[in-house]
């Protein structure tokens, strides 16, 4: 989590994704969470699945996080070419989405206008606060692991020492 405004600076987060900046009074600042490595947690074949279905229509995507994570090539909608950037992920053809980072970050506290439609606002990805003059709590994200619309991602994958799915036979 980067911080920057009149302060600025870098947290980890904790494993729970908790995160904290000492900050003075009076300060104005933006928080931007960040995780842009191992793009194939938790992407596989049955994600695919899934969004091809929402493609055809036969079975929505049911949530505004599903559509985002579906977008792979962050075009703002789900179109065959997602499909096409995730198999290349899949495949080994390619290490990372080539026009989007591994995770986003939604504000927590944010409402979809029109839920079926995630890009028809623009949803906040920062968190701005001015003139701190006591503790600031619950300023809260919503990670979407891109490519994942299953919820199969481990979120805190390289802290647990996972072993690499294309390692070995």
């Amino acid at each position: 989590v980067e911080m920057s405004g009149q302060a600025n600076g870098m947290s980890a987060t904790t494993v729970d994704g908790a995160f904290n900046f000492n900050l003075l009074a009076g300060n104005d600042i933006t928080i931007t969470p960040s995780n842009d490595i191992d793009h194939d947690n938790g992407v596989s074949t049955f994600d695919l699945v899934l969004i091809s279905k929402h493609i055809l229509g036969t079975t929505s995507l049911d949530s505004p996080y599903k559509m985002i994570a579906a977008d792979a090539n962050n075009s703002g909608a789900i179109t065959t070419l997602d499909l096409v950037q995730i198999r290349k992920l899949i495949l080994l053809i390619d290490n990372e989405f080539s026009n989007n980072t591994s995770w986003r970050f939604v504000e927590k506290a944010f409402t979809f206008p029109n839920a079926t439609n995630p890009w028809a606002t623009a949803f906040p990805e920062v968190i701005n606060i001015n003139n701190i003059d006591a503790d600031v709590l619950n300023n809260d994200f919503v990670a979407v692991k891109i490519g994942d619309v299953n919820g199969s991602a481990a979120a805190n994958n390289n802290l647990l020492g996972a072993d690499d799915r294309s390692a070995g036979k």
